[in-house]
């Protein structure tokens, strides 16, 4: 089987991008080492060269992006198309939903790629994009199989009237959906006002990279990126947005240093953003208990999370974030919020702490509780890892499960 997989995002190297899309990524390589071929597609807008790029804001961005037509990333083969952009707009015929399909219809025709529908399906991730991508797929005469993830299926759909239309259409025409939470498979049919079938596929996670600590290990880990070795340390990994949960969490570790100050908050963060964290932290005279590590690369954050006693994340809205697995793979206690497609992987009490959404005064009260009884903590670090690796699964296991179904799809 040969997979077209066309993810929003996708890790590059460049500022804010390098962990864009990792989730993705290694599901991919769980899809590779299950037998299928595998490239990826992601689409990009067409900039003219220096110096004329300069004269539009856009053009201009995806000039300093200067993404390659074709790279390799990890053993995977990207291709990054061009979508028709010239400027300005009005002397455009074509919208743009009808430019981003003729960017993959003409890679195909200019590679001299023939696609046959009995080998061939195209996968699509993030599921505005994922409109257009099915669009090219039926008229290539192929399979199309998309995957909702989050804020795809929450909030888009909900911003405009045309965009609902587009996704009721795409669930409608879809051959086959799959979610990576239970949650998300229902909340779609439930805004587009529907009942179509549709597949969980979790993310899973490689949990012999993502494994507890030694003491000992922790403590060479803390001395290598000169953490204090005294304290209590809660990380937290997120894009820096109102709706991740930080200024959640910043209220509520402003109240708990007023009574104790044995803790230190390690954040690693890149990506859009709405809020400043350092202004924030700086705000709340949170300095002395706060470690800004900006943007962390993907292939550390094992270390990462090695370094901590505590992993919170109080979203107020989320698919199943995949930083929450990482963390219970590496025997944490995980600390987030019942939203979503949370629930689904911690258990309140058991493999984790659940506070509702936005409650900052549950949250101090939970986090308080955790940075001062280590025993807790070992109990649900430890139910953490147990869970993850009897229950969960990891990556490649998870994903040969998603091969076997789009295997199904072609067939």
């Amino acid at each position: 089987m040969r997979i077209w997989a066309f993810p929003h995002i996708y890790p590059y190297e460049y500022p804010g991008l390098n962990w864009s899309g990792t989730f993705a990524h290694r599901q991919y390589q769980g899809l590779i080492a299950s037998g299928a071929e595998l490239n990826v597609i992601v689409p990009v807008l067409w900039n003219p060269i220096f110096p004329i790029s300069e004269l539009n804001n856009e053009w201009k961005q995806y000039r300093l992006y200067n993404y390659p037509k074709h790279r390799v990333y990890d053993g995977i083969n990207v291709y990054h198309p061009r979508i028709n952009n010239f400027k300005p707009n009005r002397f455009v015929k074509e919208t743009y939903r009808e430019r981003y399909v003729n960017a993959i219809i003409n890679f195909f025709k200019d590679k001299n790629i023939v696609l046959n529908s009995h080998t061939d399906i195209f996968y699509s991730q993030w599921l505005p994009s994922a409109v257009f991508v099915q669009d090219a797929a039926h008229k290539l005469g192929v399979k199309s199989a998309i995957l909702g993830i989050g804020d795809d299926v929450i909030v888009e759909p909900l911003k405009k009237d045309s965009n609902l239309q587009e996704f009721r259409q795409l669930l409608k025409d879809a051959d086959a959906r799959f979610y990576n939470a239970d949650y998300l498979g229902k909340e779609a049919n439930k805004i587009a006002g529907l009942n179509t079938d549709y597949m969980v596929t979790y993310f899973g996670v490689d949990y012999n990279l993502f494994k507890p600590a030694s003491e000992i290990e922790k403590k060479r880990l803390r001395a290598e990126y000169q953490f204090p070795d005294d304290k209590i340390i809660i990380v937290t990994v997120a894009s820096p947005l109102v709706r991740k949960g930080w200024l959640d969490l910043f209220d509520a570790l402003e109240i708990i240093k007023k009574e104790i100050d044995n803790f230190v908050l390690v954040g690693g963060y890149a990506g859009p953003k709405d809020i400043e964290i350092v202004a924030e932290i700086e705000k709340r005279g949170l300095k002395p208990y706060f470690i800004d590590l900006g943007e962390v690369k993907p292939h550390t954050l094992s270390k990462l999370y090695n370094t901590a006693d505590i992993f919170c994340l109080p979203s107020h809205w989320e698919g199943l974030p995949t930083v929450v697995m990482e963390s219970m793979a590496c025997g944490l206690a995980v600390l987030s919020t019942s939203v979503c497609g949370i629930p689904e992987i911690v258990t309140n009490g058991e493999t984790g702490i659940l506070v509702p959404t936005k409650r900052v005064d549950l949250l101090t009260k939970e986090l308080l509780l955790l940075i001062k009884d280590k025993e807790k903590r070992n109990i649900l670090g430890n139910n953490a890892r147990k869970f993850i690796v009897d229950i969960w699964g990891n990556a490649n296991d998870n994903a040969a499960k998603l091969y076997l179904k789009l295997e199904e799809t072609i067939k």
